[in-house]
């Protein structure tokens, strides 16, 4: 038989012969009402991405693939490119760099040794441009050498509608650009590591040297839910901003291009990632250690519980339905067994289509029969 996952969570309770699904209150979206997709689209930004970080779905795209301005979103590859080939105990030193009027400045002092992951908080927090310079030239050897570098790794995942011609993102006209959908790939893959996602997720940090930065992305530490992504801001590309969100389970990543102010593309990042929020749900299938069946075991009075080996949680869209069944769960066990043997399985299956399997093991070990219950028929 099988059971529907219900539209919110789900509460397994397993005995022998019944495997239910209980309902629990749903996922609540932040508080706003959430945006329609209708109301997505009419949104002022050149070009608008959400996607689901752990599968990369689309949730919502407009002008996704058009080649633009990126601004100090380019920092993005020049944080990927240094975390690929510095090892994070290295101390890197903060370079001589001529500002021009107006940019974007880390209060790092010429001379400063300081680790990796504090020149990325002094990069990416406050959107510093003399550390990206100086990471190109402690990480490449030389700014040019750098860009290349740059340029491989795009060509390595992928995005083949970026190019770099500066680790800053300052503007060169045709020259340095990239897609909603090729930043947020290249997000979705930063996301995964530790320090990255530690970094972009602090309001303000203070270096070791004691220099205190400040996060322009001012969702972060705003709104719990959102943990980073990266703003910039030039002429030509306008005011951008990659976001994420991380809620019950469910983490999006999102892009806004080309917004006419700073205002407009932190509401139209908000916009985004409420949708997202509310279309999705995080159903927890299994509990590692749980049990959800109990089978007799042959010539002893006592029967074997069947636990889940691991956890298990799907992010999902509310409007799917996914089953979940007992699999392969024998009517009695034959012993000797070893605690911890596997003997079936919970199947969850959308559309038919099986999307994930948790192994059931026994939880204790199962004794062999005695001899008469060997011997009867």
């Amino acid at each position: 038989m099988r059971w529907a996952v219900p539209a919110a969570s789900a509460l397994w309770m397993a005995s022998v012969g019944t495997f239910t699904a209980a309902a629990a209150p749903p996922v609540a979206a932040p508080a706003s009402v959430a945006s329609p997709a209708a109301g997505l689209s009419a949104l002022g930004a050149h070009a608008l991405l959400l996607i689901a970080e752990r599968s990369g779905a689309t949730v919502f795209a407009k002008n996704a693939n058009a080649e633009l301005a990126i601004a100090s979103t380019t920092k993005l590859m020049t944080a990927y490119v240094t975390l690929a080939h510095e090892p994070l105990d290295a101390r890197l030193t903060e370079q001589p760099y001529a500002a021009g009027l107006g940019e974007s400045l880390a209060p790092v002092p010429v001379g400063a040794q300081l680790s990796v992951a504090d020149m990325l908080r002094a990069m990416l927090l406050p959107s510093g441009n003399n550390v990206a310079y100086s990471l190109s030239v402690d990480v490449g050897g030389s700014e040019s050498n750098f860009v290349a570098m740059m340029n491989a790794a795009a060509a390595k995942l992928n995005l083949g509608r970026t190019h770099y011609t500066t680790p800053i993102g300052l503007d060169t006209p045709g020259d340095n650009y990239s897609t909603a959908g090729d930043l947020a790939r290249l997000a979705r893959v930063l996301m995964r590591n530790p320090l990255f996602r530690e970094v972009v997720d602090e309001p303000s940090a203070r270096l070791a040297d004691g220099v205190v930065v400040a996060n322009r992305n001012t969702l972060v530490g705003t709104y719990p839910w959102v943990v980073g992504v990266k703003t910039g801001n030039t002429t030509d590309a306008g005011e951008c901003l990659v976001g994420a969100a991380k809620l019950n389970g469910v983490r999006l990543i999102s892009v806004v291009l080309g917004a006419p102010s700073a205002a407009a593309s932190a509401a139209d990042t908000l916009a985004l990632l409420r949708y997202g929020l509310s279309l999705y749900r995080s159903v927890p299938i299994a509990t590692a250690g749980h049990s959800y069946a109990t089978v007799p075991v042959q010539g002893r009075s006592r029967p074997v519980r069947l636990i889940a080996r691991r956890s298990l949680s799907l992010v999902i869209a509310r409007t799917v339905a996914i089953h979940a069944a007992l699999d392969d769960v024998p009517d009695r066990l034959v012993g000797p067994l070893a605690a911890g043997t596997v003997e079936g399985s919970i199947e969850v299956s959308e559309n038919g289509r099986l999307v994930q399997s948790v192994a059931l093991v026994t939880a204790s070990a199962v004794p062999a029969p005695p001899p008469a219950a060997l011997s009867a028929p």
